[in-house]
C-alpha cells in the first residue's frame, strides 16, 4: 500500500496499510487491525511478523512499508490527521449518488412546489398508513419512542429515519424524485420554513393526555430562536465537532467514553430546545415539520465529518472509534439493529448506513452561501482532561473546562438547561434534550447519568464566585431552579486541558 513516510501517523496512513484480508485474518486472534488501540497494544508482535515476512500471509509487505510501521512505533504511535494520498480518499472522489439533498434556501420554485406537494401529501394520508406523516413522525417519540439519543446509535438511527421519511415523501404521485433538503444553521433562517405546509402540523389523533387531537405544533420566533442558538453555543459546538478526529469526541457525552459533552450531541440538544416548545420535547419533536430539515443538516455534517476523516466505509469508520461500546454496534449483529428500520422497510442497520452514497444513494450539495465564521478558541488540536502517563503532553493555561457531572436526568421532567453563573450572572448555558416523561424512555432509563461541559477562557472563571443552576423547561412544580438534591447532587469538576500533539 503506501510507501515509507518521514513521520507516519495512524490517520495519515498506518490504518490504510491493512487490507480487508489482513483484518479478517487477524480478527479471530483478537487483533483488530482497524482499531487504533488494538494495533498500538499489539504493535511489537505485529512488527515482528511483518519484519519476518509472515504477515500478511503469502503477501508480505515491502521493506519500506515495514519500516514505516516501525517509524510509527518509534515516534510513540501518533494519531495525526488523514492523508491527502489515502486510497480511501481516491475512492470517495469517484463515488456519486442520484439522491442529492440541497440547502433548502437554494431550491428553485419548481423544487419548492414539489416539496410542498410531497409534505402535504403525506400529511393527508390516513393515520394508519405507514407512509403517512402521523406514523413517520411517531417513530421518533410518541407513540413508539424508537429514537436513539445520547448513545452510540444516535447518528446511525437518525440517518435511517431520514431515509425512511424521504421514501415516504416519494410515494406521493409526482414526487418520485423529491429529496429532503437541509436547513443550514450557519446562515440566515430560510423563510420557506415558515410557509405551509412546513410551518406547523395539527395532530389528527390523541398521543397522550398532554398532546391531544387538534394540538398544533409550536415554534419560537426567528429572533428568539437565534438568540437561544447563541445562548446554548449551538454553532460553536457544531464547529468544534468538525475539528474532532475520534468518533467519541465528534459526538460527545457520557455514552461516548465520557467524552466532553460540547460537540455534536450538545449542539443537537441546544438546537432542539432553541427551536421551540414542540422541538424541545422528544415525545413530539418530529411532528414539527422543521425537524426534518434540522436533522437533515445534522446528517449532512456527520457525512462531511466522515469524509474529512476518510471514514465513509466500515473500516474507515471503525478506525476512528475508541470505545468497545461504540465498536460493538457495528460489529455484533444483534447490536446493529436500528428499530423499526432493520426488520421493516427500508431494512437498514448500523453497517449499511455508514456509506451513504454506496448503500443509500444519498449525497449532499454544499450550502448555498459561505458559512458564517464562528468566533471561538482554536480547537484543531485535541484537548483532553487526561492523557496516558506514557505520553508527552502540553498544558493549556488559557482554557478551562468546567464540567457539571453526575446529573441524574431521570429525575428532571423533560428537557432542561444548565447555566453557569459568576457572581450571580449567567456566563454560559447548555441544553439537554429529552422527553417530558423521561422514566418511560428506554434509552433514558438505561443511560440516566449525564454531564455537560463548558470550555471557557480561564480569565472568565478564575475570579469571582461560580455556581450552577439547572432549569427545567417545564417550571412546574419546582419553579425555574430544579433542586440539586433531587437529581442526586451533581458535582463540579474544573480542569486545565492537555494536548499530546
Amino acid at each position: 500500500m503506501s510507501n515509507s513516510t518521514a513521520a507516519p501517523t495512524w490517520y495519515g496512513g498506518i490504518r490504510d496499510m491493512f487490507t480487508q484480508t489482513d483484518i479478517d485474518h487477524m480478527s479471530p486472534h483478537g487483533i483488530l487491525l482497524n482499531d487504533y488501540d488494538s494495533v498500538k497494544s499489539n504493535a511489537p508482535g505485529i512488527y515482528g511478523q511483518l519484519a519476518a515476512g509472515n504477515m500478511p500471509p503469502k503477501h508480505p509487505w515491502p521493506k519500506s512499508q515495514v519500516q514505516t510501521f516501525l517509524d510509527w512505533m518509534t515516534n510513540n504511535y501518533p494519531k495525526g490527521t488523514p492523508s491527502k494520498e489515502s486510497s480511501r480518499l481516491k475512492m470517495m472522489a469517484t463515488a456519486s449518488a442520484t439522491r442529492v439533498r440541497k440547502d433548502v434556501s437554494s431550491l428553485s420554485s419548481g423544487e419548492i412546489a414539489t416539496l410542498k406537494k410531497a409534505f402535504s401529501g403525506v400529511m393527508k394520508l390516513k393515520t394508519n398508513d405507514p407512509n403517512g406523516y402521523f406514523i413517520q413522525a411517531g417513530y421518533h417519540g410518541l407513540p413508539n419512542a424508537y429514537c436513539m439519543h445520547h448513545i452510540p446509535g444516535y447518528n446511525p438511527w437518525h440517518r435511517a429515519y431520514l431515509y425512511s421519511f424521504e421514501n415516504a415523501l416519494r410515494t406521493i404521485p409526482g414526487c418520485e424524485d423529491v429529496t429532503l433538503p437541509y436547513w443550514d444553521l450557519f446562515n440566515d433562517f430560510p423563510d420557506i420554513l415558515n410557509q405551509e405546509p412546513f410551518a406547523n402540523y395539527t395532530l389528527p389523533e390523541d398521543l397522550n393526555s398532554n398532546y391531544k387531537k387538534g394540538y398544533v405544533t409550536q415554534r419560537n420566533s426567528v429572533k428568539t430562536m437565534e438568540s437561544l442558538f447563541k445562548q446554548y453555543d449551538v454553532l460553536t459546538d457544531f464547529t468544534r465537532a468538525k475539528t474532532q478526529q475520534d468518533w467519541e469526541d465528534y459526538h460527545g457525552g457520557q455514552a461516548f467514553g465520557g467524552a466532553p459533552n460540547d460537540t455534536s450531541i450538545s449542539a443537537h440538544d441546544g438546537g432542539h430546545v432553541a427551536t421551540g416548545p414542540t422541538m424541545a420535547d422528544q415525545n413530539v419533536a418530529a411532528f414539527d415539520p422543521i425537524f426534518w430539515f434540522y436533522h437533515c443538516n445534522i446528517d449532512r455534517m456527520f457525512w462531511e465529518w466522515q469524509k474529512s476523516m476518510h471514514a465513509t466505509d466500515i473500516n474507515g469508520l471503525l478506525s476512528t472509534i475508541t470505545t468497545t461500546e461504540s465498536r460493538n454496534i457495528f460489529t455484533i449483529p444483534v447490536l446493529e439493529s436500528l428499530p423499526p428500520f432493520t426488520n421493516n422497510t427500508p431494512h437498514l442497520n448500523t453497517v449499511k448506513i455508514v456509506d451513504s452514497i454506496a448503500n443509500l444513494d444519498v449525497d449532499y450539495d454544499p450550502p448555498a452561501k459561505e458559512t458564517k465564521e464562528i468566533a471561538m478558541a482554536a480547537f484543531t488540536t485535541k484537548r483532553r482532561g487526561s492523557v496516558a502517563a506514557s505520553e508527552k503532553f502540553h498544558v493549556d493555561t488559557d482554557i478551562a473546562n468546567v464540567r457539571v457531572k453526575g446529573i441524574n436526568r431521570i429525575k428532571i421532567p423533560g428537557s432542561f438547561s444548565v447555566h453557569l453563573l459568576k457572581d450571580g450572572e449567567k456566563i454560559a448555558s447548555k441544553a439537554f434534550f429529552q422527553p417530558s416523561e423521561v422514566d418511560k424512555c428506554p434509552n433514558c432509563v438505561e443511560n440516566p447519568i449525564v454531564h455537560v461541559d463548558f470550555k471557557l477562557p480561564l480569565k472568565e472563571v478564575k475570579s469571582g464566585k461560580l455556581e450552577t443552576w439547572i432549569e427545567p423547561l417545564n417550571h412546574a412544580p419546582f419553579g425555574d431552579r430544579f433542586p440539586h438534591k433531587m437529581m442526586d447532587n451533581p458535582t463540579i469538576n474544573v480542569r486545565l486541558l492537555l494536548r499530546n500533539e
